[in-house]
Protein backbone atom coordinates (compact mmCIF):
# COMPACT_ATOMS: atom_id res chain seq x y z
CA UNK A 1 0.00 0.00 0.00
CA UNK A 2 2.97 2.38 0.96
CA UNK A 3 4.61 1.62 -2.25
CA UNK A 4 1.10 2.68 -4.32
CA UNK A 5 0.46 5.74 -2.28
CA UNK A 6 4.58 6.53 -2.89
CA UNK A 7 4.05 6.51 -6.73
CA UNK A 8 0.65 7.54 -6.88
CA UNK A 9 1.21 11.03 -4.97
CA UNK A 10 3.94 12.48 -7.38
CA UNK A 11 1.66 11.69 -10.39
CA UNK A 12 -1.34 13.42 -9.01
CA UNK A 13 1.20 15.99 -7.78
CA UNK A 14 2.28 16.64 -11.22
CA UNK A 15 -0.53 16.70 -12.67
CA UNK A 16 -1.97 19.42 -10.63
CA UNK A 17 1.32 21.35 -11.52
CA UNK A 18 0.47 20.83 -14.88
CA UNK A 19 -3.31 21.67 -14.63
CA UNK A 20 -1.89 25.11 -12.52
CA UNK A 21 0.44 26.15 -15.70
CA UNK A 22 -2.30 25.64 -18.61
CA UNK A 23 -4.93 27.51 -16.15
CA UNK A 24 -1.89 29.99 -15.71
CA UNK A 25 -1.00 30.60 -19.04
CA UNK A 26 -4.70 30.73 -20.63
CA UNK A 27 -5.49 33.02 -18.02
CA UNK A 28 -2.68 35.42 -19.00
CA UNK A 29 -2.85 35.23 -22.36
CA UNK A 30 -5.52 36.48 -25.21
CA UNK A 31 -6.58 35.27 -28.35
CA UNK A 32 -8.92 37.39 -31.01
CA UNK A 33 -11.49 40.15 -29.40
CA UNK A 34 -10.33 38.72 -26.12
CA UNK A 35 -7.33 40.47 -25.71
CA UNK A 36 -9.42 43.89 -25.88
CA UNK A 37 -12.01 45.55 -23.93
CA UNK A 38 -14.97 46.08 -26.38
CA UNK A 39 -18.74 47.34 -25.99
CA UNK A 40 -20.85 44.18 -26.54
CA UNK A 41 -17.25 42.12 -27.52
CA UNK A 42 -19.38 39.07 -26.94
CA UNK A 43 -22.20 39.41 -29.38
CA UNK A 44 -19.50 39.36 -32.39
CA UNK A 45 -19.00 36.44 -34.51
CA UNK A 46 -17.15 36.01 -37.01
CA UNK A 47 -18.48 36.63 -40.10
CA UNK A 48 -15.32 35.97 -42.27
CA UNK A 49 -11.60 35.36 -41.41
CA UNK A 50 -8.82 37.14 -44.08
CA UNK A 51 -5.62 35.92 -42.17
CA UNK A 52 -4.54 34.11 -39.41
CA UNK A 53 -0.77 32.70 -38.38
CA UNK A 54 1.59 33.64 -35.51
CA UNK A 55 2.09 37.28 -37.35
CA UNK A 56 -1.22 38.39 -37.78
CA UNK A 57 -4.83 38.24 -37.11
CA UNK A 58 -7.25 39.59 -39.58
CA UNK A 59 -10.79 39.59 -39.71
CA UNK A 60 -14.69 40.36 -39.64
CA UNK A 61 -16.97 40.07 -37.33
CA UNK A 62 -20.52 40.61 -37.36
CA UNK A 63 -23.19 42.32 -34.75
CA UNK A 64 -26.51 42.36 -36.70
CA UNK A 65 -25.95 45.23 -38.92
CA UNK A 66 -22.79 46.37 -37.19
CA UNK A 67 -19.20 45.08 -38.18
CA UNK A 68 -16.46 45.16 -37.06
CA UNK A 69 -12.94 45.01 -38.85
CA UNK A 70 -9.99 43.95 -36.63
CA UNK A 71 -6.01 43.49 -37.51
CA UNK A 72 -3.73 42.57 -34.58
CA UNK A 73 0.03 41.63 -34.80
CA UNK A 74 2.28 41.45 -32.61
CA UNK A 75 4.67 45.32 -32.48
CA UNK A 76 6.96 47.33 -30.74
CA UNK A 77 6.13 50.54 -29.66
CA UNK A 78 8.62 52.11 -32.54
CA UNK A 79 6.65 49.55 -34.83
CA UNK A 80 3.01 50.87 -33.91
CA UNK A 81 4.05 54.11 -34.32
CA UNK A 82 5.20 53.77 -38.07
CA UNK A 83 1.99 51.80 -38.73
CA UNK A 84 -0.23 54.77 -37.76
CA UNK A 85 2.20 57.19 -39.59
CA UNK A 86 1.78 54.82 -42.58
CA UNK A 87 -2.15 54.53 -42.11
CA UNK A 88 -2.23 57.84 -41.76
CA UNK A 89 -0.30 59.32 -44.96
CA UNK A 90 -2.51 56.18 -46.82
CA UNK A 91 -5.94 57.75 -45.89
CA UNK A 92 -5.27 61.34 -46.81
CA UNK A 93 -3.87 60.59 -49.91
CA UNK A 94 -6.95 59.17 -50.98
CA UNK A 95 -8.89 62.42 -50.37
CA UNK A 96 -5.48 65.13 -51.76
CA UNK A 97 -6.87 67.22 -54.72
CA UNK A 98 -6.09 65.39 -58.13
CA UNK A 99 -5.62 67.39 -61.45
CA UNK A 100 -8.21 66.33 -63.83
CA UNK A 101 -7.10 63.73 -66.45
CA UNK A 102 -9.16 65.72 -69.03
CA UNK A 103 -8.95 68.94 -67.97
CA UNK A 104 -12.81 70.74 -69.25
CA UNK A 105 -14.80 74.18 -68.88
CA UNK A 106 -16.30 72.56 -65.96
CA UNK A 107 -13.59 71.44 -63.84
CA UNK A 108 -9.40 71.38 -63.59
CA UNK A 109 -9.29 69.33 -60.68
CA UNK A 110 -10.81 66.03 -59.28
CA UNK A 111 -12.00 66.96 -55.57
CA UNK A 112 -13.97 65.38 -52.45
CA UNK A 113 -15.87 67.41 -50.70
CA UNK A 114 -14.86 67.68 -46.93
CA UNK A 115 -17.91 66.24 -46.16
CA UNK A 116 -16.60 63.13 -47.40
CA UNK A 117 -13.30 63.33 -46.09
CA UNK A 118 -11.65 60.96 -42.69
CA UNK A 119 -11.00 63.66 -39.76
CA UNK A 120 -8.25 62.12 -38.04
CA UNK A 121 -8.25 62.61 -33.84
CA UNK A 122 -6.38 61.17 -31.28
CA UNK A 123 -7.09 61.06 -27.24
CA UNK A 124 -6.12 59.30 -24.30
CA UNK A 125 -8.33 56.55 -23.02
CA UNK A 126 -8.75 53.18 -20.63
CA UNK A 127 -5.03 53.80 -20.11
CA UNK A 128 -3.60 54.03 -24.17
CA UNK A 129 -3.34 56.29 -26.61
CA UNK A 130 -5.55 55.70 -29.48
CA UNK A 131 -5.71 57.55 -32.84
CA UNK A 132 -8.56 57.75 -35.09
CA UNK A 133 -10.01 58.27 -38.48
CA UNK A 134 -14.05 58.94 -38.81
CA UNK A 135 -15.87 59.01 -42.44
CA UNK A 136 -17.41 56.50 -44.61
CA UNK A 137 -16.62 53.75 -46.51
CA UNK A 138 -17.99 52.16 -49.74
CA UNK A 139 -19.89 48.56 -49.82
CA UNK A 140 -16.37 47.20 -49.94
CA UNK A 141 -16.20 48.40 -46.92
CA UNK A 142 -12.75 51.03 -47.75
CA UNK A 143 -12.52 54.73 -47.71
CA UNK A 144 -12.35 56.86 -51.10
CA UNK A 145 -16.23 57.69 -51.17
CA UNK A 146 -17.04 60.89 -52.06
CA UNK A 147 -20.87 60.76 -53.05
CA UNK A 148 -23.87 59.79 -51.01
CA UNK A 149 -24.65 56.69 -53.00
CA UNK A 150 -20.94 55.56 -52.29
CA UNK A 151 -21.23 56.77 -49.05
CA UNK A 152 -22.83 53.30 -47.64
CA UNK A 153 -21.20 53.02 -44.05
CA UNK A 154 -19.57 54.81 -41.15
CA UNK A 155 -16.29 54.13 -40.38
CA UNK A 156 -14.48 54.76 -37.13
CA UNK A 157 -10.96 53.49 -37.45
CA UNK A 158 -8.97 52.79 -34.09
CA UNK A 159 -5.32 51.98 -34.12
CA UNK A 160 -3.38 51.46 -30.61
CA UNK A 161 -0.90 49.53 -28.83
CA UNK A 162 -1.39 47.58 -26.09
CA UNK A 163 1.84 47.67 -24.40
CA UNK A 164 1.88 44.53 -22.05
CA UNK A 165 1.07 42.11 -25.01
CA UNK A 166 3.07 43.74 -26.78
CA UNK A 167 0.32 43.97 -29.91
CA UNK A 168 -0.82 46.39 -32.48
CA UNK A 169 -4.25 46.90 -33.06
CA UNK A 170 -6.67 48.05 -35.79
CA UNK A 171 -10.23 48.18 -35.09
CA UNK A 172 -12.68 49.70 -37.61
CA UNK A 173 -16.22 50.06 -36.15
CA UNK A 174 -18.31 50.28 -39.31
CA UNK A 175 -22.04 51.45 -38.75
CA UNK A 176 -24.65 51.39 -42.21
CA UNK A 177 -24.70 55.27 -42.21
CA UNK A 178 -28.50 55.35 -41.93
CA UNK A 179 -28.09 54.07 -38.07
CA UNK A 180 -25.20 56.16 -37.70
CA UNK A 181 -26.88 59.44 -38.81
CA UNK A 182 -29.77 58.61 -36.15
CA UNK A 183 -27.82 57.65 -33.37
CA UNK A 184 -23.78 58.53 -33.07
CA UNK A 185 -24.03 57.70 -29.55
CA UNK A 186 -23.68 54.03 -30.45
CA UNK A 187 -20.82 54.38 -32.42
CA UNK A 188 -19.17 56.53 -29.50
CA UNK A 189 -19.95 54.32 -26.92
CA UNK A 190 -18.38 51.50 -28.47
CA UNK A 191 -15.01 53.52 -29.43
CA UNK A 192 -15.00 54.62 -25.90
CA UNK A 193 -14.79 50.85 -25.02
CA UNK A 194 -11.88 50.79 -26.83
CA UNK A 195 -8.86 49.34 -24.58
CA UNK A 196 -6.30 46.69 -23.75
CA UNK A 197 -7.30 43.94 -21.39
CA UNK A 198 -3.85 42.24 -20.30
Amino acid sequence: MKRKVKIILPVIIMCACIIGIVLAINMFSCARLACITLKDNNKYSIKEKYEENKYIFRALYQNGVNLLKIEMRPSSLAETNQAIQTQLTRTRGLFEDAAAPYQGEISNVIACSNEYKPVYSSKKQNGINVSYFEGYVNDRLVFGSCADDQAKYHDTLAMFYCAKQKKFYQVEVIIPRKDYINNKQENDSIINSLGCKI
